[in-house]
C-alpha cells in the first residue's frame, strides 16, 4: 500500500516548509537485505533508539511469531527517514510490534524527525493506535500521553567497580546483601558459576517453566502457554549477530542451575525481559545474583546499560542509577471507532465514579 501526504519533517530553524512525503506500509515477513540496513543505520544514528526492541531483527522476530505484523516506511523522495512497526489489529486498531512483550515503542528515526501522528496513522490505513511504554521524547506523540513513568536502568558506562561504589554512596545495602547470599550459597550448595549466553534449548525450556510457573502462580496469563510467545523467545534466542542476539545467562552453584534469565542485547544495551528461579532455591535470592552477575560482565563485552524496565519493584529501586520516561496513551483519529473508544473510557470512568 503507498500513500502520498504531507508530514512535517522537523525543519531548520529559519524555516517551515513541510516535504512531502511518501508512506508504504508492507507485511513484516518483507523487511529485505536493503530496508534491514537502513533500519539499522536510523536506530545507531539516534541514541535514544539504542534498546534491542528497536531493533529490525525484534520486528522481524515478532513476525516469524506472528500473522499481523506491518512496517509503515516514510521516504522523502527515494530516501527512507522514518519506520513504524505495528500490529494490526480488527476495524483499523494498532498495538506497537510485539505488543505485551515491547518494553519499548516508537518510529525508528532521526533524532530532529517530527510528523503528524493522525496523518501517519491515516496513511497506514488505520484509526488507532495504543501505546503504553511509548518513548516520552519523541515529541510528536506528546499530546496523546495520558501518563508518563521511568523506566530504570543500570549504567555501566564507567564500569562495574564504580557501578557498585555509586550504589553503595547512594544508601542502597542490596550489592553488599547479594555478596552475603553468594558466600552462602557457594558454602551450603557449591561454587558459583555464571554462564553469560548459553545455546542450550533444554536450559531455555527450563527457564521457561520456572517462568511459567511464576505466572500461573501470581495469576498472570503465561506468555509461554501461547505459541507465538514461546516461537518468539525461541527465534531471539537463537538470533546472534553483532548488533543484535539473544542472551540465555544461567547461575550455577555447584552442578545444580538455580535460575536463568532470557533477554536480548543490541551493540551496548542489555535488556532484561523473562527472570526466572527455581523456586527450591528462593532463600538465596538467585534472581537478583544473576542480575548482578550479568552487571559485573556486560562491560567485559561491550554493554554499557542493563535496561530493567518498566514497575518500580524494590530491588529495581534499589540497583537503577538511571532512568528514562516512557508514556502510556493512544493516538486516535476521528472515526467511528475513536467515538465509541471514548463512551467506553467515559462509562468506566463513570462506574469507578459511582463505585468510591
Amino acid at each position: 500500500m503507498h500513500n502520498s501526504l504531507a508530514i512535517e519533517s522537523a525543519p531548520p530553524a529559519d524555516s517551515t516548509k513541510a516535504e512531502n512525503y511518501r508512506v508504504k506500509v508492507i507485511s513484516g515477513n518483507a523487511i529485505d537485505s536493503a530496508l534491514l540496513q537502513r533500519w539499522r543505520a536510523l536506530q545507531e544514528s539516534n541514541p535514544e533508539l539504542e534498546n534491542p526492541c528497536f531493533a529490525p531483527e525484534f520486528t522481524q522476530a515478532v513476525a516469524a511469531a506472528r500473522n499481523d505484523v506491518e512496517v509503515g516506511i516514510i521516504e522523502v523522495g527515494r530516501k527512507v527517514v522514518a519506520i513504524f512497526p505495528f500490529q494490526r489489529k480488527a476495524g483499523g486498531r494498532a498495538v506497537p510490534v510485539g505488543g505485551i512483550v515491547s518494553d519499548y515503542q516508537g518510529l525508528i528515526c532521526g533524532a530532529d524527525f517530527s510528523c503528524d501522528s493522525r496523518e501517519l496513522l491515516k496513511a497506514c490505513g488505520l484509526v488507532s493506535w495504543d501505546f503504553d511504554r511509548l518513548l516520552a521524547t519523541q515529541g510528536f506523540f506528546k499530546s496523546f500521553h495520558k501518563l508518563c513513568e521511568p523506566s530504570a536502568l543500570v549504567d555501566l558506562s564507567q564500569g562495574y567497580e564504580a557501578y557498585v561504589a555509586e550504589r553503595r554512596a547512594a544508601g542502597s545495602e542490596q550489592i553488599k546483601k547479594c555478596m552475603n547470599l553468594m558466600r552462602r550459597l557457594e558454602l551450603e550448595i557449591g561454587p558459583i558459576r555464571f554462564v553469560p549466553h548459553s545455546p542450550d534449548r533444554s536450559a531455555l525450556s527450563k527457564v521457561l517453566a520456572w517462568k511459567s510457573g511464576q505466572y500461573q502462580k501470581t495469576g498472570w496469563r503465561d506468555l509461554f502457554a501461547l505459541k507465538w510467545g514461546r516461537s518468539l523467545v525461541e527465534q531471539i534466542h537463537a538470533t546472534q549477530s553483532e548488533s543484535f542476539a539473544g542472551m540465555l545467562s544461567l547461575l550455577y552453584a555447584g552442578e545444580k542451575l538455580l535460575a536463568g534469565h532470557i533477554g536480548m542485547r543490541s551493540r551496548s544495551v542489555w535488556h532484561y525481559w523473562f527472570p526466572a528461579y527455581d523456586p527450591q532455591f528462593a532463600k538465596y535470592s538467585p534472581g537478583l545474583l544473576l542480575l548482578l552477575k550479568m552487571a559485573e560482565h556486560a562491560p567485559n563485552i561491550g554493554l554499557l546499560t542493563i535496561d530493567l524496565g518498566t514497575g518500580m519493584t524494590l530491588y529495581k529501586r534499589r540497583l537503577m542509577n538511571a532512568s528514562i520516561f516512557v508514556a502510556e496513551g493512544s493516538v486516535e483519529r476521528t472515526s467511528w471507532l475513536s467515538f465509541l473508544r471514548r463512551a467506553r473510557r467515559k462509562a468506566r470512568q463513570l462506574m469507578v465514579g459511582a463505585a468510591t
